[in-house]
């Protein structure tokens, strides 16, 4: 068994939506290698992020998540 979940080997963007907004997400390879690349239709707004980028996220407090929720980007 793997120590990674698998993704069951489906190629291609994740859409994730609901009514207040939708998210394309996708693995891409860059020159400085591979990167997490998220990308906001509605917003026009693109990111692309790096494995410590991504884990640096994943031990923020749910706080944090919150008050960046809380933020009107582009102001």
């Amino acid at each position: 068994m793997s120590e990674y979940p698998s993704d069951g080997g489906n190629d291609g963007p994740i859409v994730i939506a609901n009514e207040f907004t939708d998210v394309v997400v996708r693995k891409v390879e860059t020159r400085n290698g591979m990167r997490l690349d998220i990308w906001s239709p509605r917003r026009g707004s693109r990111v692309l992020l790096d494995a410590v980028a991504l884990d640096c996220l994943s031990f923020q407090e749910p706080e944090l998540i919150t008050e960046l929720l809380s933020r009107n980007p582009g102001q």
